[in-house]
């Protein structure tokens, strides 16, 4: 039985969703976005009737044909005796007929927590139907990561830099995140030692990074070297991108956490990999051993275990882990498995195996960077994500899905009301500012905020209602993970 039915008009969606989001901390709450599939009338009438308070939303938008859908729900729900809380969030008035509710004036409510008018809310709800079933915080996850004196919510996306294959070079996307403040900014040590070893705009956009509030990470560079074929090869590639030189450059650039030089497509058996892992990272931080910051390991799986990867894929980072106790650890996805369902089945029985070590290790995936599959992977135990989708393609700010990176028209202006950065809108709208630079900065906006609502969701027990979001596969997910 849901304790809460939220009825509203879709021109409100987006804030709608912050009211369900900031309600569920306390209640069991339906929306209209939990109709998996069906008769849309018929799912309304059947919340209505199963829940023990109906909250209309009502805003500018409930006006003449429109404001008519939001009365008939909330004739129907009066007819049954639900108690009813209008929520006014904008130039709106109680339908004639329910003058006598008790309603809540919050104009100008943008989804903040403590405003008045939230409040008020609240405390009327409560009064009626009590303080909730409070859902359970997530056991044992951690919801922070802490490195040096910088800390990182968790679950994270990572603004991944790369000069393979993307809308921006390295050089002009360190200061466009930095300016943008993204929480989490990688770049690549291999094109750091290779294209930009003296120059003064990519130095001095990193160093800021580094110097604020924000984390820097440092990849190995063998991601770059390897779609490059330039990787260190004896009499082939001499001068090729080297362990020595990732060092050389790790130093340099100080970041805040650097990945391990990695060892693609490891040979041998599950705990043969996990002895090279082992020493190769011990050997890194014997090299590193003057370092102001965190090292942690690359895992990769071998090739030849085929389609046992994903079945051994726990044994081997719980065995990485258990052996050097590091402050993360770090593995491709597209290693996991051939789908989604299968990576996500790998990344819960890797959550498992390490939360059998007696403390939580944050798990990072290289290369995540769909929105929904960041929700069904973080679903399953992952905490960090640094895919380069936000510099490839164009997000929606709705649904979650990819566009190509020329069709940001299609719907930039509509999901203008979306952006929460002051600083993104007067990058879209200003005629000066070039086509991708305008992309970009609605990207790192959307993939912001698809963060922090995952952030919320999963760390107010809301799991089940995230995975909706993941078409076709969500409930079935929730199922073996919850089994």
């Amino acid at each position: 039985m849901h304790e809460i039915c939220v009825i509203y008009l879709s021109e409100d969606e987006f804030l709608i969703e912050r009211l369900v989001s900031l309600l569920r901390k306390q209640w069991n709450v339906w929306w209209a976005k939990d109709i998996a599939h069906g008769d849309w009338e018929e799912a309304v009438r059947e919340a209505i009737l199963k829940s023990s308070a109906v909250v209309p939303v009502l805003s500018a938008y409930a006006r003449g044909e429109r404001k008519t859908i939001l009365k008939d729900e909330m004739r129907f729900a009066k007819k049954h005796k639900k108690p009813l809380f209008p929520f006014l969030i904008g130039a709106a008035e109680v339908p004639f007929g329910f003058g006598d509710l008790n309603h809540t004036k919050a104009h100008g409510w943008a989804g903040e927590e403590e405003h008045a008018g939230y409040q008020q809310l609240m405390e009327k709800v409560r009064r009626a139907i009590g303080k909730g079933h409070h859902p359970p915080v997530s056991a044992g996850r951690a919801q922070e990561l802490s490195i040096g004196r910088k800390t990182l919510k968790l679950p994270a996306f990572v603004f991944s830099l790369s000069s393979h294959e993307t809308q921006v070079s390295p050089k002009e996307g360190a200061p466009l995140l930095h300016y943008l403040e993204a929480e989490a900014s990688l770049v690549s040590a291999y094109d750091a030692w290779k294209y930009y070893p003296r120059d003064k705009t990519f130095k001095t956009s990193v160093s800021e990074i580094r110097e604020s509030g924000n984390v820097l990470f440092l990849d190995s560079g063998n991601y770059e070297a390897y779609r490059k074929s330039d990787r260190y090869v004896p009499k082939i590639n001499p001068k090729g991108w080297h362990k020595d030189f990732f060092r050389e450059t790790a130093l340099r650039v100080r970041p805040d956490l650097a990945f391990s030089f990695d060892t693609i497509n490891p040979k041998g058996k599950p705990d043969e990999v996990v002895s090279r892992v082992v020493a190769g990272f011990n050997e890194d931080e014997r090299a590193l051993q003057s370092k102001d910051f965190a090292l942690c390991p690359i895992i990769h799986l071998p090739q030849e275990l085929a389609g046992a990867r994903a079945h051994y894929a726990s044994r081997i980072v719980a065995g990485v882990a258990s052996e050097l106790d590091p402050l993360m650890l770090a593995i491709p996805e597209r290693e996991l498995g051939d789908g989604l369902l299968e990576r996500a089945r790998a990344v819960r029985d890797i959550r498992r195996a390490l939360n059998e070590l007696g403390r939580y290790y944050p798990l990072h995936l290289l290369g995540t960077g769909n929105p929904l599959s960041m929700i069904a992977l973080a679903a399953a135990g992952a905490d960090l994500f640094d895919g380069l989708e936000w510099c490839r393609t164009v997000a929606d700010y709705d649904q979650g899905h990819l566009f190509h990176f020329q069709q940001f028209e299609f719907f930039g202006q509509m999901c203008l009301h979306r952006v929460r950065d002051r600083r993104v809108r007067d990058l879209i709208q200003d005629p000066q500012i070039r086509y991708g630079l305008k992309v970009l900065g609605f990207n790192v906006d959307f993939f912001k905020d698809w963060t922090r609502g995952m952030q919320e969701m999963i760390h107010s027990g809301q799991v089940e209602h995230l995975l909706k979001t993941v078409p076709n596969i969500g409930p079935q997910l929730f199922k073996e993970l919850t089994a």
